[in-house]
């Protein structure tokens, strides 16, 4: 049958940056022999069809899923722990703390449906632990969609009521040296390859899909270093590592498994190769 391999993604989302990234690795494993399918109607079920695939690219964040599959003994990039650290930020700064400086963070409370009582104190907590303005944001989300800026108390208590029965965390905002921008660091093999800045001059939120702008920044030997005990950490096999510079130091912000790649391909960074290579030999050894 040959060498063969399945692009995982969400069966219900699809977009422009995904369709890229399936065409490029589709490109670069076909240039090595290696044919990556598409996948179809693929569900977590217990027990777990086993699948006719030498790997898993895994592009969704379905936790159960990505397990499921590993137990039916598929290998995936990213592991579906990878996954799990990443889609939920409180669990990636759990598996961070204490290996590389983190922001000021405040967990919120979890609220059961029938919960009632004061939110008094906590917000006062959180104020004095993290300051204003603050950063709100839900625990899963993706391209900046679900991060909200609170400037004073009213809009703190605004933001926690309507997220209050849903896991989120409050964080000191990150004074960058210019407003809406931030680094990125991209991770390939555990290993920084590359880094940019993103810039958006609309919004505090530095995301492409948000109206941010990419160019070439320096990877610097201290950008690199945090860079891979994060990854390393949270077993990043491709994705990246986000910082905001503050006063001359990158704070890290986040991590994310499933980094479009486009954007940085047209500034010439080569991500699809180098992932496909690591790949490669993982699995097989040298394909070239």
């Amino acid at each position: 049958m040959g060498k063969r391999a399945v692009f995982v993604k969400n069966k219900y989302y699809t977009d422009s940056g995904m369709e890229y990234v399936y065409k490029r690795l589709a490109e670069e494993f076909r240039s090595r022999g290696i044919t990556l399918e598409l996948s179809g109607n693929i569900y977590a079920s217990y027990p777990q069809k086993t699948l006719s695939y030498d790997f898993g690219v895994y592009w969704d964040k379905d936790v159960a899923l990505a397990e499921r599959l590993e137990y039916g003994g598929l290998r995936l990039f990213n592991s579906a722990r990878t996954v799990e650290l990443c889609d939920d930020k409180r669990k990636t700064f759990e598996a961070l703390c204490g290996k590389i400086e983190l922001v000021q963070t405040v967990c919120a409370p979890l609220v059961y449906d029938v919960s009632s009582g004061d939110d008094g104190q906590f917000l006062d907590f959180v104020q004095n632990a993290v300051g204003y303005p603050a950063v709100v944001k839900e625990n899963s989300g993706s391209q900046g969609r679900q991060v909200y800026l609170a400037n004073n108390r009213s809009e703190l208590e605004k933001l926690h009521a309507e997220l209050m029965r849903k896991p989120h965390l409050i964080q000191r905002f990150v004074r960058g040296e210019r407003a809406g921008s931030d680094i990125r660091v991209y991770v390939v093999g555990r290993r920084a390859v590359a880094a940019v800045e993103r810039l958006n001059t609309t919004d505090f939120r530095s995301n492409v899909f948000m109206g941010g702008e990419m160019r070439i920044a320096e990877l610097t030997p201290q950008l690199k270093q945090i860079a891979e005990i994060a990854a390393n950490a949270l077993n990043l096999e491709y994705g990246s590592a986000d910082f905001i510079c503050e006063d001359g130091k990158p704070v890290f912000i986040e991590a994310n498994g499933s980094v479009y790649m486009q954007s940085a391909e047209r500034l010439g960074i080569k991500l699809a190769p180098a992932f496909v290579d690591y790949i490669a030999e993982a699995v097989y050894g040298n394909c070239r």
